[in-house]
């Protein structure tokens, strides 16, 4: 079962406030943008015991709807990557939400998740969205937050969801990035670490996912989407 005393999806944050200029000067320089909607994702640990192998999972996720709201501009909303901390059973889930949901908890049924977000702060510029940005992106304070995330949970394995997560960990473990086939790609970095980077779980990616849900490798695994994806890394993590 999901755990039952998580987030219903109605609580409201504590209060506290954070604003922009509050921000780390290796991030300076979105504090002279004319930045809005800016996102913070903190990483989150979710545990069901002791002694469990640990898996960080890096992804990229941060977004947040824009607003026209200019009292708030320089406010820094904060949250959990991919809303993993929200209950299976919160009516405030979208489909995507319980997707992304089954996913995750079907990990955590054998491994703590350590879930981080590749780029760390989120805004909006203009049209445009941080993510997309080159100059955002190369930021070396993302690659160095990471490798002390890394260094500090010490993960028994690491997954990588997506194009972004698999890059930056490629570049920390010294790997070439893989290109997306129909096969899980599994490989151990000289840190020996057990690496596993695979397609981004969203529906903007199921053109790259779905060769791996229809491998025919994987027929006899039960679940559809997001819930047999994930059941189809469990037995690559099995297999190393």
């Amino acid at each position: 079962g999901y755990y039952t005393n998580q987030f219903s999806g109605e609580e409201f944050n504590a209060e506290i406030c954070l604003f922009k200029n509050e921000l780390n000067d290796r991030f300076s320089g979105i504090k002279e943008k004319n930045a809005r909607t800016i996102g913070i994702d903190f990483p989150i640990l979710l545990s069901k015991g002791k002694n469990r192998p640990v898996l960080i999972i890096c992804a990229m996720d941060p977004l947040r709807d824009d607003s026209d709201d200019v009292s708030k501009i320089n406010e820094i909303s904060f949250w959990v990557p991919f809303s993993i901390i929200n209950s299976m059973e919160s009516k405030q889930n979208k489909p995507t939400d319980r997707s992304n949901l089954s996913f995750f908890h079907t990990i955590l049924e054998t491994h703590d998740v350590y879930v981080t977000d590749i780029f760390k702060v989120f805004y909006r510029e203009g049209q445009k969205i941080s993510n997309t940005q080159k100059e955002f992106k190369q930021l070396s304070v993302h690659k160095d937050i990471l490798e002390r995330e890394i260094k500090i949970v010490n993960p028994q394995a690491i997954l990588t969801l997506g194009n972004e997560a698999r890059d930056a960990i490629c570049q920390i473990m010294d790997l070439k990035p893989p290109a997306w086939s129909d096969e899980i790609h599994n490989t151990t970095s000289k840190e020996n670490f057990n690496i596993i980077m695979v397609p981004h779980i969203s529906g903007s990616a199921r053109g790259t996912k779905s060769p791996i849900l229809n491998n025919e490798r994987y027929k006899a695994i039960e679940g559809t989407d997001n819930l047999k994806y994930a059941r189809i890394i469990l037995s690559a993590l099995e297999a190393k």
